[in-house]
């Protein structure tokens, strides 16, 4: 009996670690599609605002945005409601037990290729984890020695794992949100799945892929610096709850404006277009800009105008049917934020940019720990994670008072649904 089920156990993790190749290979399709498209109409990011006589338009961006946003248009009319799906349904249904709705996930994640790749102010986060949960769902027969909800929360951290390089952060958000549970029997497949999409990502795109740039050492710890990070965590945290908020109600207001699905996204795609040559740092998720805050070469002014811009441009964007993650952008506003302590009180390292975007990521996803950890498996760099956490933990405690524990949590409040730990609204 225990050589059976030793072999059972076994068994088990080399599943999980096949399915995370798999869900590596799928994500693999879905980035490069996408990157694509965004170094065909990449545009140049200043670090000032621009002037007038150097304003010119990308009549490339005009093809992809307007283009895409009539594809976008078509592709949202088709979802029932019509409501684009995202990890908030995973999580229902890992909870729930039940299978997500395939159809409309598989039609979510097209919308959000097309939505990213025509430079809508969205990222690729929350819909990369559930374009993996759908893919393990329809693998699931196959891998019948796991359970239902695990092999969904293994699917999403394959998922992230494979597109941010992140296994550890992958690993522990699909703890933190996805099951919302710490079980032995269930930690390890989901941490295998994790490294087999990370192992299938870098046999693909290699491992020389930091999507975050930190230049320099970090703030000393001293009381000072302690402080400032208090300072960073407690406006993160106002921040954040309004992002939430507007991105959680967004999608209510617009309903009530009567607009034809069909054709909401031409409205974000024209405003963004418009300003294109003023705030180009808007235009797709804006890693750019943010790796641009990170090396201090963007002025204070127009960092404060880029953080409640960036909100509003994503809160418009998915309220619209433009479908995307809401990692990205609350990096951008997050570092946005953060580099303005460095302006004003740094010693010239540029680096409280990390912490604002570590504080915002985090009320905005509703899992800290992964947020600390995935941004700085992005940028391969852990000397920041003390001051990060305190950062981190304040800013959501703040969020989750005012608005809920995350942004996919607000959006499911809005559609009267709980998920808070301690309610039996669900069982697995």
């Amino acid at each position: 009996m225990l050589i059976k089920e030793l072999i059972t156990q076994v068994a088990r993790l080399f599943l999980a670690l096949v399915l995370g190749n798999l869900i590596g290979l799928a994500t693999f399709a879905f980035y490069s599609t996408v990157f694509f498209a965004l170094n065909t109409w990449k545009l140049e990011v200043p670090g000032d605002f621009v002037n007038l006589s150097d304003v010119s338009y990308s009549p490339v961006l005009a093809v992809f945005m307007f283009g895409g946003s009539i594809i976008a248009g078509f592709i949202f009319n088709l979802l029932e409601g019509p409501r684009s799906h995202g990890p908030a349904d995973l999580m229902v249904c890992i909870q729930k037990g039940e299978l997500p709705n395939l159809k409309g996930g598989f039609i979510t994640s097209l919308l959000t290729i097309i939505s990213v790749s025509s430079g809508s102010s969205v990222g690729m986060f929350g819909p990369i984890i559930h374009y993996g949960g759908c893919i393990a769902a329809c693998l699931e027969k196959i891998f019948k020695l796991l359970s239902r909800g695990v092999v969904l929360a293994a699917g999403g951290a394959a998922g992230i794992a494979a597109l941010f390089s992140a296994p550890i952060a992958a690993s522990i958000f699909a703890h933190e949100m996805l099951l919302r549970r710490f079980r032995a029997n269930e930690s390890l497949p989901v941490v295998m799945a994790a490294l087999g999409g990370y192992f299938a990502a870098v046999m693909l795109l290699g491992e020389d892929r930091r999507f975050l740039s930190i230049i320099g050492d970090p703030p000393p710890l001293e009381p000072l610096s302690l402080f400032y990070a208090i300072l960073v965590g407690i406006l993160s945290g106002l921040l954040s709850s309004l992002y939430v908020f507007l991105i959680g109600s967004g999608p209510k207001w617009v309903k009530k404006t009567k607009i034809s699905p069909i054709f909401r996204p031409i409205i974000p795609a024209t405003i963004l277009y418009a300003i294109s040559p003023f705030f180009p740092h808007l235009i797709g998720p804006g890693m750019p800009a943010v790796n641009m805050a990170l090396a201090g070469e963007i002025t204070l002014l127009l960092l404060i105008v880029l953080a409640f811009l960036k909100i509003a441009a994503t809160a418009m964007c998915r309220s619209f049917g433009f479908h995307g993650g809401i990692l990205l952008p609350a990096c951008f506003f997050g570092a946005m934020l953060g580099s303005t302590f460095d302006i004003l009180v740094g010693d010239g390292n540029h680096l409280y940019a990390i912490l604002g975007a570590a504080a915002c990521t985090g009320s905005a996803i509703g899992a800290p720990i992964a947020a600390v950890v995935i941004l700085f498996e992005m940028s391969g760099d852990y000397r920041f994670i003390i001051l990060a956490l305190v950062s981190v933990s304040l800013s959501c405690q703040i969020s989750r008072t005012l608005v809920g524990r995350s942004t996919w949590d607000y959006g499911l409040k809005m559609r009267g649904i709980s998920l808070e730990e301690d309610t039996k609204q669900y069982k697995s």
